[in-house]
């Protein structure tokens, strides 16, 4: 077992294990969460890449300064620190029109029972039992009325609504924390305060989703969203089809729903500030 590489952002401790599925194990200490994962997940800010995950249960891992404990095995380990590659378009018009292009290639995924219906309303045919049709009415009324300063609000009424591990909700609401820092960080208008309002509405008692969100606040990436952002700077076609297909496979319905939350998001400012 090698690793392939460790997230900038995980912390010195000992973590328990938390839950574990094919290609993840997640551990926790208070409120922080390590992953253990393939490369078919890839890097992230508390991901630890591995060539493949033990097939023996630990129960516990530890990290120090220059090594990993699980089990009975030792790895060193060299944190990386890098700063975050431009990755942003700061012409407007420009982003209007590579969104479309996204959208374009989001429409070819295969909807499932996420939130991509507010994208494409056809995908409500997807949802037959009486408790899926009052969980599409309810997220369509949340989100009836967008405005920029209503965020926070949405963030609030969406946190912790719908299905898996991760609710739907609380993957919506990293897209809208991912796209608000998209404009921040694109020097479109400043709204630092706006985001860490739609954060701190958005925190509840799931303690994945919570570090999801926290990373999502401070502009910290997973590899497939950051290579899909970084292709559609590129005006890269082939990689924006690619990489919209492995965000959108990301969990049940985690991928397609934080992507979904970051383009409403997206496409709601601009048109609202007359971009669109």
């Amino acid at each position: 077992m090698e690793i392939i590489n460790f997230g900038a952002c995980i912390n010195q401790g000992t973590y328990k294990l938390h839950s574990k599925f094919t290609n993840v194990q997640n551990f926790a200490r208070d409120n922080e969460l390590i992953s253990l994962v393939t490369e078919k997940v890839g890097r992230g800010p508390n991901n630890i890449v591995l060539d493949k995950i033990p097939e023996t249960e630990n129960d516990s891992l530890s990290v120090s300064d220059c090594h990993l404990y699980l089990g009975g095995l030792i790895f060193a380990i060299q944190p990386i620190k890098t700063e975050i590659e431009d990755i942003f378009i700061y012409d407007p018009k420009l982003l209007v029109k590579q969104i479309e292009i996204l959208l374009n290639e989001f429409s070819k995924h295969p909807p499932g029972i996420d939130l991509s219906f507010l994208l494409f309303p056809e995908h409500e045919n997807n949802f037959r039992s009486a408790f899926e049709i009052q969980f599409v009415q309810q997220v369509k009324l949340v989100t009836s009325k967008f405005n920029i300063d209503n965020l926070p609000a949405i963030g609030h009424k969406m946190k912790g609504l719908g299905f898996g591990l991760t609710p739907s909700g609380d993957d919506f609401n990293c897209g809208i924390l991912y796209a608000l820092n998209y404009i921040n960080k694109g020097k479109y208008f400043k709204i630092t305060d706006l985001i860490d309002k739609c954060y701190q509405n958005s925190l509840g008692n799931n303690l994945i989703s919570n570090n999801f969100l926290k990373y999502a606040h401070s502009n910290r990436f997973y590899e497939n969203f950051f290579n899909l952002l970084k292709a559609m700077k590129e005006n890269n076609i082939t990689s924006i089809s690619s990489y919209t297909k492995q965000v959108t496979n990301s969990g049940h319905t985690s991928g397609s729903d934080m992507l979904t939350g970051f383009i409403f998001t997206l496409k709601g400012v601009l048109n609202e500030k007359k971009f669109g």
